[in-house]
């Protein structure tokens, strides 16, 4: 008895002073609950308000984004500067929306695209991002995911929003290292009578990352739908990054909460939309949870083929279809061998004869259409301004830390950095 009363001392010092909410079957999800206890609740809150901090919109959109040239993942993306992005329509922003697209060929075995990053990190942080379009479709790998300014990959903590490939559904996840380590605990994310979110890595929610074997935590409600689905019904993601958990949700866009277009957003009203959780400070082998992730900043990129799209393309019957064996191709894992003449993926991608159409499927495929980039601070929190141009990173063409001092990110057979 005294140990369980000392347990339920131990778990309520940790809960703070945030409040947690229990979603019963049946009942509306943006109820309250009036449990109070970690133990008998399903999601934690801030009970906090949120005002507008920074915001990518209009003709303006790509102001505050520098342009990345590199990739670590063995793609057929050729990521071009602003200069010659803006120039050839990869990228473009006008009145009510921007565009990110895949454009023409390029180098040898490269199709011309764009990676662009904020100048801004933020500590904790509500981002929102209203989509109209997502690309989706065979050889694409789109990603829209954030990484820290300190430190190696993955110690800085990297969280993954809208990240997928070829006909693939999409799904959150977080990478942590060795000195960042947290394992989210499952029976947090699986309680009774509460939304359950499972690892769809499968790794029992261990988050450290370390390719190939330990590929990170990925706490999803289930079912994941296409995104193919989504550019029926558009929909908007927002991402709440607190010192206790990271919440994800998914939002129609016509069904976006006034309180979040009228900029004065209340994300606690929000948890019918969640679709990605973790809850790190709940989480006993979560040593460090407020500082599991240092500042992030938002990237948003398309790649294609390499060490994901092109490595599992056999897995969709109907990229095979288009690009397979019958063509006189094969799949190649580029981490391992790099003949991409006879790359499957690789071929349909860049498509140098025009053999397969490819130039017209991207087109009308191959791109994002976003109308707008928003982050909330709570009065308190923290942000991290970079002092950076595009030139800064042509050196080593690396990520440079927040003092200015380039790091080297770990190359990835997965994660797009």
């Amino acid at each position: 008895m005294a140990l369980a009363l000392l347990l339920v001392a131990v778990l309520s010092s940790r809960a703070g002073a945030s409040s947690w909410r229990r979603v019963r079957p049946g009942l509306s999800l943006s109820g309250r609950s009036n449990r109070q206890s970690p133990i008998d609740s399903c999601f934690e809150s801030t009970g906090n308000g949120y005002r507008l901090d920074w915001e990518a919109s209009g003709h303006a959109f790509f102001d505050d984004w520098d342009y990345l040239d590199w990739d670590f993942n063995h793609g057929a993306a050729q990521y071009l500067r602003r200069e010659q992005a803006m120039a050839e329509g990869v990228t473009a922003a006008h009145d009510t929306h921007a565009i990110l697209r895949v454009g023409e060929r390029g180098l040898p075995y490269k199709r011309k695209t764009a990676k662009v990053r904020t100048r801004k990190a933020w500590k904790y942080f509500l981002a929102a991002v209203r989509f109209e379009h997502v690309p989706f479709g065979c050889g694409l790998w789109p990603a829209f995911w954030m990484s820290g300014i300190y430190g190696p990959w993955p110690n800085n903590g990297e969280l993954d929003i809208l990240e997928y490939v070829n006909d693939m559904t999409s799904q959150t996840s977080l990478h942590t290292g060795v000195r960042n380590k947290c394992k989210l605990d499952g029976a947090k994310l699986t309680m009774p009578n509460c939304t359950a979110f499972y690892d769809l890595n499968r790794m029992n929610y261990d988050c450290t990352t370390n390719y190939p074997t330990n590929l990170g935590c990925a706490a999803n409600r289930w079912p994941v739908p296409s995104p193919a689905e989504w550019n029926v019904n558009p929909v908007t993601f927002a991402i709440e990054r607190t010192e206790r958990f990271v919440k994800i949700f998914r939002i129609p866009n016509h069904e976006l909460p006034k309180n979040l277009l009228e900029n004065n957003p209340q994300p606690d009203t929000w948890d019918k939309w969640i679709v990605g959780y973790y809850p790190l400070a709940a989480s006993w082998e979560c040593p460090n949870p407020a500082d599991v992730m240092s500042p992030q900043q938002l990237i948003l990129n398309i790649n294609m083929c390499g060490d994901w799209a092109g490595k599992i393309w056999d897995l969709s019957p109907t990229c095979m279809q288009l690009a397979g064996p019958q063509q006189g191709c094969r799949v190649i894992d580029p981490m391992f061998e790099s003949d991409l003449t006879n790359d499957c993926c690789t071929n349909f991608a860049v498509d140098p004869s025009g053999t397969y159409g490819t130039d017209e499927y991207y087109r009308t495929r191959g791109f994002f259409n976003i109308s707008w980039v928003k982050v909330f601070q709570q009065a308190t929190a923290s942000q991290v301004n970079i002092t950076r141009h595009d030139a800064a990173d042509d050196a080593a063409g690396l990520p440079m830390g927040a003092d200015g001092a380039a790091f080297l990110q770990t190359p990835s057979a997965r994660e797009e950095l």
